[in-house]
């Protein structure tokens, strides 16, 4: 949820002899062949290979796997495949933040305690086996802010140790543990160092919401106007040059790509269009020169900087027809590229391109057993909000026999409120198409690369929020997509946050619920985040509210769901975390209590290990599983009856409506 870096009739059920639940559903979802329901277990797994990494050197590849342990960090050889090391991972709910040393033996790895994000940085040792914590910094955050080619056994980690709000800078060795402050902080939301570990920017957050970027002795050099932030995204700097490199509206409603030379202060465009905003997609490995920008609006298209690149750009298109494809990394001397296919409906396939000899070869796909199963190809579409905004948005129909009749909807609704949904493979929704539900995912005004007047015009609006959804599902109703009397609402986050929001403001709308760690009060979220948060709070304040301003108290209770708990009626299922640190558990608490005092119905379910959203598999295959019971009820459609065994491993605690999920 950060800005930068959150009344239908029970239906009867049976279990027919194909194994495969179904409800009193319509003929249409009926005629879905059975033989193509997808276990759980196998389309919500984690997948058998993902966040697949090259080793600066090219020598390796990396990836998270599943075991009977659970998950394993995996390290091979990029040549003959050999693997040569396995390390279980065990909390890393930041798997993904995992990076390569510039020495190729060692890898960082972010690792918390059950969710509560209080990270600290594991050096693993692909050579001897050894995994050691390097920031053993007693109930703080720590995280990687740079390595460097330079200092290969030496990285520069961030930690609020000192002070809760504040991250200091330090110098750490990965082979000794010894580390040492190079720059204690009391004023700035981040730094940004050169490849030889000098401070060169600092960020500082006003409390008008203006970001400042000062030099290292605090001469301003930029000041990027609160309506800018929102699409203003710093990358790094050039390699031996005082050049920043970043997403800048430079004026205009879209952010281009520039280049801002610190000395001058000069700003040049790299790279601008008018349909969305302009992201670095990948740039030299040896200079760090921007070399690929992309463009993201309905799909994303790449455009190169240099004829170089150009030409193998072209050449990896003709590889891949229409694919959307990623390069995901690049070794140090740019001659091996890991490149990621992702299509909506299928598997993600991994790729290294060798751009010396120009050759492309298969490695694998990161879950092979989805492919035998039929999957539905997602639609990206524009919708007009009531007041002129275009919504795009990403429909997935159900998977039934017939297409011409309206089906149930999922509204699925993404997080933030400052993110976005793409096109591409979503298990989340592939599992409710497969159900017999149309899925439609929804950018709302507030959601990011569609330029500052569509990011900003959530600011003090929420309650619009609301009507884009709503307008969006209405397009599928008028259009005979949906069936208007079975929609359902479900996210997590700010998208948990909609899914309460939907079902008191629009109480006749929805049929049902579905919420995962979603704030219930504007008033208590904003006064329970984590310290680290408090020096960029005014992006929230400037949103929604202050609830320490009392003239703020009116509107944050106005878009609170709790202070209109007396007109929820539909069925509502709430999940949380218990170690949530952004959405406490006291959100759900309260808005379950409120609900069960008016006798409506509401089910709870409590996961004692997990935070803001469900990282165990264990977990993330239980809280789907009653998810899709919980549907079935509500809109009809098909499930997979429970796995008793699936049950006893995940720590699940049914606190409230045990009955709604049977």
């Amino acid at each position: 949820m950060n800005k930068y870096i959150l009344t239908c009739a029970l239906a009867l059920t049976c279990i027919n002899n194909e194994g495969i639940a179904t409800s009193d559903i319509p003929n249409n979802v009926r005629k879905f062949s059975k033989n193509t329901l997808i276990p759980r277990e196998i389309l919500l797994a984690k997948p058998d290979r993902f966040c697949v990494k090259l080793s600066k050197n090219g020598e390796y590849i990396s990836y998270f796997s599943r075991s009977n342990k659970g998950v394993e960090l995996c390290i091979e050889t990029v040549d003959n495949n050999k693997l040569i090391r396995k390390f279980p991972v065990i909390n890393s709910r930041n798997m993904y933040a995992y990076i390569w040393c510039h020495d190729n033996e060692n890898i960082l790895l972010p690792e918390d305690n059950q969710g509560d994000e209080n990270d600290h940085i594991l050096c693993l040792n692909i050579k001897t086996g050894e995994k050691k914590n390097i920031t053993p910094f007693q109930k703080s955050k720590s995280f990687v802010i740079q390595t460097s080619e330079n200092f290969p056994k030496e990285v520069l980690i961030c930690n609020n140790q000192r002070n809760p709000q504040w991250f200091d800078v330090y110098k750490i060795n990965i082979l000794t543990g010894t580390s040492e402050l190079i720059f204690e902080n009391s004023a700035y939301t981040s730094m940004m160092f050169n490849e030889n570990f000098q401070l060169k920017i600092l960020f500082k957050t006003l409390p008008n919401g203006d970001t400042e970027l000062r030099s290292e002795t605090g001469k301003i050099l930029m000041t990027v106007p609160f309506e800018d932030v929102g699409v203003f995204v710093p990358y790094h700097l050039a390699k031996g040059k005082d050049i920043l490199y970043a997403s800048h509206p430079m004026g205009k409603d879209k952010a281009s790509l520039i280049a801002f030379n610190l000395k001058t202060k000069e700003k040049k465009i790299l790279f601008e269009s008018e349909e969305s905003d302009v992201k670095l997609a990948s740039c030299d490995p040896k200079t760090f020169e921007p070399q690929l920008a992309e463009v993201n609006y309905l799909r994303k298209k790449d455009f190169a900087l240099t004829e170089s690149i150009n030409n193998l750009l072209k050449l990896l298109k003709d590889k891949f027809k229409q694919k959307e494809f990623y390069i995901q990394s690049r070794n140090k001397d740019d001659t091996k590229w890991l490149v990621v296919t992702q299509e909506s409906n299928e598997s993600v396939k991994y790729y290294l391109f060798n751009n010396e000899k120009k050759h492309l070869k298969y490695l694998f796909s990161n879950q092979p057993s989805l492919d035998k199963y039929h999957l539905q190809k997602m639609e990206p579409l524009v919708i007009k909000s009531r007041d002129g905004l275009d919504l795009v948005c990403y429909l997935t129909r159900a998977n039934t026999s017939n297409n011409d009749k309206a089906t149930p909807l999922v509204a699925y609704i993404h997080g933030g409120p400052w993110a976005r949904d793409y096109y591409g493979f979503d298990k989340t929704a592939q599992l409710l198409a497969n159900r017999g539900y149309a899925v439609l995912q929804i950018n709302y005004r507030g959601s990011e690369g569609f330029g500052k007047k569509f990011f900003n015009a959530i600011n003090k609006n929420l309650e619009s929020v609301r009507n884009d959804i709503i307008d969006a599902i209405q397009w599928t109703i008028d259009n005979g997509i949906a069936d208007k009397n079975k929609i359902a609402i479900m996210g997590g986050s700010f998208g948990g946050y909609s899914t309460l929001a939907g079902l008191a403001f629009t109480p006749d709308f929805f049929c049902c619920g579905v919420d995962i760690v979603g704030p219930s009060n504007f008033i208590t979220l904003l006064s329970s985040v984590p310290d680290y948060w408090k020096p960029s709070m005014v992006c929230w304040y400037k949103t929604a509210g202050n609830p320490d301003t009392p003239e703020d108290i009116p509107y944050l209770k106005s878009i609170s769901p709790l202070f209109k708990k007396d007109d929820i009626k539909s069925p509502l299922l709430v999940f949380q975390g218990q170690n949530d640190p952004r959405v406490v558990k006291a959100e759900s608490d309260q808005i379950v209590k409120a609900l069960k005092d008016k006798n409506r119905p509401v089910a709870y379910v409590l996961y004692p290990d997990e935070g803001h959203g469900f990282h165990k598999e264990e977990n993330i295959k239980s809280y789907i599983a009653f998810t899709e019971k919980f549907l079935s009820k509500f809109l009809n459609g098909w499930f997979e009856p429970y796995n008793e065994e699936e049950l006893k491993t995940s720590s699940h605690q049914i606190l409230e409506g045990k009955d709604l999920l049977q």
